[in-house]
């Protein structure tokens, strides 16, 4: 009512309505709560992703001091894909990350990258010297 604008609400009114703060703090902690659930589902939801994704691997291994190339497709204007070159490389592969991953590095000054093993395919041709001193497990086990 009006009088109640001009005298304000009785006390034992006033103490059930929550104030334009205790709204603003609420309204704050959903939001907070509502994210973290997000979050939560949302990791959820990409870890089950990329397990269906890892399932899918060609059977394709690699060792530490492999050469390998890796696959970069690059659209360029006025020229036809059949033609282009899909791979690029060799780089070597520094360190495996099980199941599916592997650091890669183009040349010793380089920096290395993980890149997933379906991007990835062996180099057969010339390859450039090896930076890395690679042990094989037989000569570990002596």
């Amino acid at each position: 009512m009006l009088i109640d604008l001009v005298m304000g609400l009785p006390l034992d009114e006033v103490a059930g309505n929550p104030t334009a703060d205790d709204y603003v703090a609420q309204l704050q902690r959903n939001s907070v709560d509502a994210f973290q659930i997000t979050r939560k589902h949302l990791r959820a939801s990409a870890e089950r992703r990329k397990k269906g994704y890892d399932i899918r691997v060609k059977a394709e291994h690699f060792a530490v001091g492999d050469w390998v190339f890796y696959h970069c497709p690059r659209r360029y204007q006025s020229k036809s894909l059949k033609w282009q070159k899909s791979y690029i490389g060799p780089y070597l592969v520094v360190h495996i990350t099980e199941p599916v991953n592997c650091v890669l590095q183009k040349s010793a000054k380089s920096k290395p990258f993980m890149m997933h093993v379906d991007k990835l395919k062996k180099c057969y041709g010339l390859t450039p010297t090896l930076w890395l001193t690679v042990v094989s497990t037989r000569d570990q086990s002596n």
